[in-house]
């Protein structure tokens, strides 16, 4: 049995000898293609950590990448993608939004569209019957989720899995805190729709019914929507990355406001494909990609 000296001494062993296995550098044996190699020249966060870790990864870079030059996007999230690791982390989810919703048929009809006052989305996509739906694209991370405390002692430059930091988390309410800071860009005149890609302590993709139905169908947590304060938005999904494939793979869940207005919901075929259901507790939806 350890003592509490002990114990602690044992804890920071454990760590220190995980940072030294994350330590920054592409591991031996993982090969970046063209497009990834220029963008970590010069990448501000390419001596922060490993990425990419594995082949998996460096092989869903570069097939990002090349999503993005034949849409001719690459130069406009070049930026980004050697901006800070954060800049990076939301580059590349909605790059993989974009990538997912193009290869389950909804073409990109705009990049960076017009929303609500001078606030733009991501892109606009269409469907079968040609209703353009203008989507945003949200990416919060567990930084968000870490206590002022924390934050002043810099836990947030550390990795986010340490050994032994077990905590409480509520991830419903980074669901509530984007749909907050996104919801101005939508206009009531478009079909609107909000994506979130998350990097959460536990994430969205673990419970994600009960996760949603706390942050948007429950009177008692204020749900977003249990009423029409959040009419402009027609649903929220929920976008997940499957870690434990080769090459990676993606899935998105959906859910519908019950309270939006007419002119925002999504268009009938958009639902369709995602096989949407009426009933708010059922609303719920899955579709995964096929495999490139």
């Amino acid at each position: 049995m350890w003592t509490p000296e002990e114990l602690t001494q044992q804890i920071s062993a454990e760590r220190e000898r995980q940072a030294l296995l994350d330590r920054p550098g592409i591991p031996d044996g993982v090969r970046v293609g063209s497009l990834t190699s220029l963008v970590m020249d010069g990448a501000a966060w390419r001596d922060t950590n490993a990425y990419p870790s594995a082949q998996e990864w460096a092989d869903e870079a570069e097939r990002l990448l090349n999503f993005a030059v034949c849409h001719d996007q690459f130069a406009r999230f070049l930026p980004n993608l050697r901006g800070r690791w954060s800049q990076f982390e939301s580059a590349q989810a909605e790059l993989r939004v974009a990538f997912f919703l193009h290869r389950n048929g909804f073409k990109i009809l705009e990049w960076e569209p017009a929303g609500a006052a001078a606030f733009r989305g991501e892109f606009t996509i269409e469907g079968p019957s040609h209703l353009p739906v203008f989507t945003e694209v949200e990416s919060p991370g567990w930084e968000g989720e870490l206590t002022p405390e924390e934050l002043k002692a810099g836990r947030q430059h550390q990795p986010k899995d340490l050994y032994c930091d077990g905590r409480a988390v509520a991830p419903w309410e980074r669901v509530q805190f984007e749909i907050g800071k996104a919801y101005k860009k939508f206009d009531p005149r478009n079909h609107n729709l909000l994506i979130l890609a998350d990097d959460l302590f536990v994430g969205l993709n673990h419970g994600t019914e009960i996760w949603a139905n706390y942050a948007l169908y429950s009177p008692r947590t204020g749900g977003c929507f249990t009423s029409g304060d959040y009419g402009n938005l027609g649903g929220v999904a929920f976008f997940h990355v499957i870690a434990n494939t080769d090459p990676i793979a993606y899935e998105m869940e959906v859910f519908l406001n019950p309270f939006a207005l007419s002119s925002v919901t999504l268009p009938e075929d958009v639902q369709g494909a995602f096989h949407a259901k009426s009933e708010v507790k059922q609303s719920a939806l899955t579709i995964r990609t096929v495999k490139p």
